[in-house]
């Protein structure tokens, strides 16, 4: 991720007055007044996801894994437990500190706090809640959540930019001392691109913080060989991604000797995900970034290739290609239709970055639901679109008796909340199509430019961005005729409401935020560039 330079250029960008920096009022057709219409034509009816579902935390009371994974589950789509607070007062901040990478043409740089995508997992031991984060000073660490006190930590070769995953394997359901932690860092200080020890992809314990294993990643076309991605632990195998072009599915339990340290056994392992053209024209930034989400039997991943792969869960075997031509870094959110909310980044592409609804039990070529695109202007080295991932209500509205939405932050400085059901007419695509549907605007929200990724959680939507600030939004959403007050909505019961925006609580920090906030019972966690760790709720 091109990150110091877009914050160099972001500062810049915070001292220009606000009017150079807003767009003018969106047109009537942009704001959802336009009578909306279902993409199909016609009422949808829920589609279920089929196949086994990955163990999740099925008991939100107790101890156990409560959050694991980079935005909750497999799916991708949960992101806490409520209430969201009324407030957002600073009740302790964690020093997650600076550390050292390889900045541009080689040169060492400094990098403080958390950055994309950052987010942290959460555990509840002995009745009381625990933070996994990994940080810019190469450090993974383990939290106390009630007091911002550091358990242990566990030293990475780099910084790690990711969000750890944290699992129990088969028998350990209730037994923390077994628990693992998996998370991944850049390849290594000082360590030259095609070192065979390169291993940036480690298991601790998450009882002790002492090493298990580390997976060794290839060098391959692909310029990187650093791990962002955050795993996925479904059906007895771990599945990674790595940013040389490969999936993993992995025995964590299973380990053999390699050099000095232990290495998981691998089951099976995916083509590189690229192909010679995608070689041509993005050269060697064919990075995976992305992390894995599984619908099914099959697990779907945006690659920096600029394709959107379905594979096999079995084999790993490439079995849907939806391509793009972009860089694609944000994760596949699946929706509770089976769908598919893919981020498009300006990158390679004639057309406008922004955000896909795919349906991918159609061939490629027809599985358009609809795209929003987002505005061609960036911070840095990012020309547009949307870096981060897609946020959606799916998990808070399991009765489907509220209308479907999706929010994500977009570099050209707004954050955008639209209908995941409803279109209002035909937009260009990423590589200049010239119809496709475009979904219902509900509201955007000037946040000075993010990659980072926003969480639904009941009627609430947290965000935060390059102007340093944390902003809790409320939903409100009103059953309603055609004369509602906010933007009108169907819901997958085909019951309509009124749908409005509103920004209820907001916190200055001291840095700009890329990372991903976690909601957890009236406090909200999340990392800074400015090198802290934030707990922010209602200070009594």
């Amino acid at each position: 991720m091109r990150v110091a330079l877009a914050v160099l250029l972001l500062t810049a960008l915070l001292l220009l007055p606000a009017c150079d920096l807003l767009p003018s009022t969106p047109a009537a057709e942009e704001t959802g007044t336009v009578e909306p219409t279902v993409p199909d034509g016609g009422s949808r009816p829920p589609r279920p996801v089929q196949g086994p579902m990955p163990p999740t935390p099925s008991e939100l009371e107790g101890d156990g894994i409560k959050v694991s994974t980079f935005l909750g589950d497999a799916h991708r789509r949960t992101y806490g437990r409520g209430p969201v607070p009324e407030r957002l007062d600073l009740i302790w901040k964690a020093r997650i500190g600076t550390g050292t990478t390889t900045g541009p043409g080689g040169v060492p740089v400094q990098w403080s706090g958390t950055g994309w995508t950052g987010q942290s997992t959460l555990v509840r031991e002995n009745g009381r809640d625990y933070l996994l984060i990994g940080g810019y000073d190469h450090n993974l660490r383990k939290i106390d959540a009630q007091s911002g006190e550091e358990v242990w930590t566990y030293t990475f070769p780099d910084v790690i930019k990711g969000t750890n995953t944290v699992f129990a394997p088969p028998g350990a359901a209730g037994d923390p001392s077994r628990y693992i932690v998996v998370a991944g860092s850049r390849r290594g200080v000082g360590v030259a691109a095609g070192d065979p020890l390169i291993a940036p992809f480690r298991g601790v314990s998450y009882a002790s913080g002492e090493e298990l294993w580390r997976l060794p990643v290839p060098r391959t076309r692909s310029y990187s060989q650093d791990v962002d991605a955050s795993a996925l632990y479904a059906h007895g195998r771990l599945y990674a991604a790595v940013e040389s072009g490969y999936v993993y599915a992995l025995e964590p339990t299973a380990t053999v000797e390699w050099e000095r340290w232990r290495r998981p056994q691998v089951i099976a392992r995916s083509p590189e995900l690229y192909t010679a053209t995608d070689i041509q024209r993005h050269g060697g930034n064919l990075v995976l970034e992305s992390s894995p989400a599984i619908s099914g039997t099959t697990l779907y991943i945006s690659a920096g290739s600029g394709h959107v792969y379905g594979l096999d869960l079995e084999d790993l075997s490439i079995v849907w290609d939806f391509y793009i031509g972009s860089d694609l870094d944000g994760t596949v959110v699946v929706n509770a239709d089976g769908h598919l909310l893919v981020a498009v980044e300006k990158q390679y592409i004639a057309g406008p970055g922004g955000v896909y609804l795919l349906d991918p039990t159609k061939p490629p070529d027809d599985a358009v639901v609809w795209y929003f695109p987002t505005e061609d202007r960036g911070i840095g080295e990012w020309l547009g679109g949307v870096i981060g991932s897609v946020a959606i209500d799916d998990a808070t509205d399991p009765d489907r008796i509220r209308p479907a939405l999706a929010a994500f932050n977009s570099v050209d400085g707004y954050l955008y909340v639209v209908s995941q059901d409803l279109v209002d007419g035909t937009t260009i695509g990423p590589n200049r199509e010239s119809d496709l549907p475009r979904p219902v605007l509900v509201h955007r929200e000037y946040i000075g430019g993010a990659i980072s990724t926003p969480v639904i959680v009941g009627d609430s939507i947290v965000t935060a961005g390059y102007d340093g600030r944390v902003r809790v939004l409320r939903i409100e959403t009103e059953p309603a005729e055609d004369d509602g007050d906010g933007v009108l909505l169907r819901a997958r019961d085909g019951s309509w409401h009124s749908v409005s925006v509103s920004e209820t609580a907001v916190f200055s920090g001291g840095g700009s935020f890329e990372s991903t906030p976690l909601v957890w019972e009236g406090r909200v966690y999340i990392g800074s560039r400015d090198g802290y760790l934030y707990c922010l709720g209602v200070l009594e």
